[in-house]
């Protein structure tokens, strides 16, 4: 972060106190932080809230420019550059000392930026419009409440609830008694199959590994693996051969959160991912459309934002569930029971 120096009439002494000042508001903006993560952790209202989402970062951004001009007189640059500079900062601390995944934090980066401007701006205004700036900080400190007041908020308001569905489709070049046999079990998926996606590729979520199939009809069992050791099962709802198969998700472990990102717990209080399945339509030159869908409920105070996401990565999960199903097909590998 640059700023111009202190006037040159200031003695030495006075700018290492004013430093001394800064740094010492940076160490109490950033213990306040840590103390409103760890609270909303340890609450029933979860992490994903006003309080860390919006007034946190809004709070800070008003409070480090407030204390870091104090005897400065920055630049517009400057100023501008105070919700970047602690949204990566806040980045860089979340992934490396707190441990959080990187669908979180790409989540959650946007909302710091976006909310840290609406904090700076006006600290901004009142600074250019006074000619002596008031170098007094502890006025200032007051601000570093509101996200604990902000606690309190999410503590007490249940969040919206919402059902979302992603479906995606696709269509093969085979008969619907065909395709069926190949969705019931998908063994040892080579990491060449697929199709390359944002999720999987960039974001380095875990690509499938296999899926296999215990039973036949309602109550039949499909163990699905992933990468990094992830399992879970989908047990069988509704089985119509060369028509429909679906199921309910079940998570007989936590690997799913432990090894991607510990927010994204498939049966926690702001995700539940409920049900899915395969639906086949036959098409008049003999080949068949494949739709995959997913469905889930969220409650977060953010529903529409985080169902974009849930659209977005879904989306991409299922794209390449479908395209290794297609590999398949098309090179006559076998697939699962009838």
């Amino acid at each position: 972060m640059t700023s111009k120096d202190l006037t040159d009439d200031t003695a030495p002494a006075e700018r290492r106190r004013a430093n001394w000042k800064f740094v010492a508001a940076m160490i109490t903006a950033l213990a306040a932080a840590l103390a409103v993560y760890l609270l909303a952790e340890a609450g029933s209202g979860g992490a994903i809230g006003y309080a860390l989402m919006v007034v946190l970062p809004a709070t800070l951004t008003a409070f480090v420019a407030w204390a870091g001009s104090a005897r400065r007189s920055w630049s517009r640059t400057t100023f501008l550059m105070v919700p970047l500079w602690l949204a990566l900062a806040a980045t860089a601390i979340g992934a490396i000392f707190l441990r959080e995944g990187v669908v979180c934090l790409v989540m959650v980066l946007p909302f710091w930026i976006g909310f840290g401007y609406i904090g700076l701006w006006p600290v901004y205004l009142y600074r250019r419009s006074q000619r002596h700036v008031d170098p007094a900080t502890f006025r200032a400190h007051v601000m570093l409440l509101l996200p604990f007041f902000a606690l309190l908020v999410d503590q007490h308001i249940a969040p919206p609830r919402e059902t979302r569905t992603v479906a995606s489709e696709i269509i093969v070049d085979a008969a619907a008694t065909t395709t069926w046999s190949h969705l019931l079990a998908i063994p040892a998926i080579a990491s060449d199959e697929g199709r390359w996606n944002i999720s999987q590729d960039l974001l380095r979520l875990p690509r499938p590994v296999a899926a296999h199939l215990s039973g036949t009809g309602p109550g039949a069992v499909r163990d699905a693996r992933w990468q990094d050791d992830i399992r879970f099962q989908e047990i069988v709802t509704e089985w119509r051969p060369g028509e429909a198969l679906e199921w309910r998700f079940a998570f007989p472990d936590p690997s799913i959160h432990e090894r991607t990102d510990r927010h994204i717990e498939p049966h926690g209080r702001h995700l539940w991912v409920d049900s899915g399945g395969y639906h086949l339509t036959p098409l008049p030159d003999g080949r068949t459309k494949i739709r995959l869908w997913t469905r889930y409920h969220i409650a977060t105070p953010f529903n529409g934002y985080a169902a974009w996401w849930g659209e977005r990565i879904l989306g991409d999960i299922q794209n390449n569930v479908l395209a290794i199903v297609a590999g398949r097909i098309d090179d006559g590998r076998g697939g699962g029971k009838r």
